[in-house]
């Protein structure tokens, strides 16, 4: 099914009648299937360079924890879109093979030899930002690929701490259900970090957090995220960013220096393009701004030497210093006669073109 309508997977709507059509008395398995997907997983798989035990048991535990799913329906729905949509759909490598209903499981809890849960290498201490604990560090052996868990013993975790994994080889990071919080250059310098799973639970990203991780190509960001800090994925390899439009709040520099920028669009829910947002994006080559933007700041474009065009709306009351210097030398700005955006073109020599 899934390679006969692989391009219906991205389509909430589409997928769920299609699942309801092919398996239409098989109520019990269509519940398993949607559960999965609602919780994000062929997306995650689909940005997955490997899916093994590590990756998988993230949604066996969720599917046990929030929905009450037995460890054997978890483990074998898990297994499935691991195996049949991974593996065999998009040709991604995978340790894991479907196990019978009742005949798993396929994918292993995360014990340790000592008879000691995963959740026990973490290091914990109250959390500063809310009613909870908060994770400073992680003692495992195995540290390219993490799993923060939501619970310890009965007390919610809840954070990731300041500067608690900058500069450490971690390669993939995944946060349960529950973080609410990214602290201040929490996953900072991470040179191999290359994926990042954040929950919808997650409501701010402090500043810096993954400033500097070279690697990190994509990010999905989650749709009740409030606010993103100064310099949050300065200098990332991010081609785009999707911008939820719940985010109220956007710190400076935030997409400086990542030149692998291709395309951002900015949501209405933000009035205010930051100073220095996108400086050095050397690739930037496509923005998308709403008609109610009041501000670009100062420098907000300098150094983006492949955007050749930008349409300012008529909402744009200010605009600041230096805000497209260094844009590519065919640099046009469309603009209305007599707003803002024209008289700024005019004093600064900016070519411009009315409509």
């Amino acid at each position: 099914m899934l390679r006969q309508y692989e391009n219906s997977i991205d389509d909430k709507r589409q997928f769920t009648a299609l699942v309801k059509d092919i398996f239409p008395e098989e109520a019990k398995n269509i519940n398993l299937i949607l559960m999965a997907y609602n919780m994000g997983i062929a997306q995650d798989i689909q940005k997955a360079n490997l899916l093994n035990n590590t990756f998988a048991f993230r949604y066996v535990k969720q599917l046990m924890d929030d929905y009450g799913i037995s460890r054997v329906n978890a483990d074998w729905i898990v297994s499935v879109w691991c195996s049949c949509y991974g593996n065999k759909v998009l040709g991604k490598a995978c340790d894991i093979s479907v196990q019978k209903q009742g005949g798993g499981p396929a994918i292993e809890d995360n014990k340790l030899s000592s008879g000691k849960s995963y959740g026990d290498l973490f290091v914990y201490e109250k959390s500063r930002r809310g009613n909870g604990l908060a994770v400073t560090g992680f003692r495992g052996d195995k540290n390219q690929t993490i799993i923060f868990q939501n619970r310890s013993g009965n007390e919610n975790v809840i954070e990731i701490a300041d500067n608690s994994f900058s500069k450490s080889s971690i390669e993939e990071a995944i946060l349960t259900e529950g973080f609410k919080y990214i602290g201040l250059n929490a996953f900072s310098d991470c040179e191999k970090l290359h994926q990042v799973v954040l929950p919808v639970s997650v409501e701010e990203i402090e500043n810096s957090a993954f400033e500097n991780c070279n690697s990190l190509k994509s990010i999905s960001l989650p749709i009740l995220l409030k606010t993103i800090g100064d310099a949050s994925f300065k200098e990332t390899g991010l081609r785009t960013l999707d911008i939820p439009k719940s985010v109220f709040w956007i710190g400076d520099d935030l997409l400086a220096e990542c030149q692998s920028l291709e395309h951002i669009k900015i949501p209405d829910s933000i009035a205010r393009i930051t100073d220095r947002m996108f400086m050095n994006c050397s690739g930037l080559k496509k923005v998308e701004l709403h008609e109610k933007l009041n501000v670009i700041g100062e420098r907000a474009f300098f150094g983006c030497s492949s955007l050749d065009f930008i349409i300012i709306p008529d909402s744009v009351q200010q605009i600041g210093q230096d805000a497209f210097t260094g844009t590519d030398d065919m640099f046009i700005v469309q603009c209305s006669f007599g707003s803002f955006a024209e008289q700024y073109c005019r004093k600064n020599k900016i070519k411009y073109q009315l409509v």
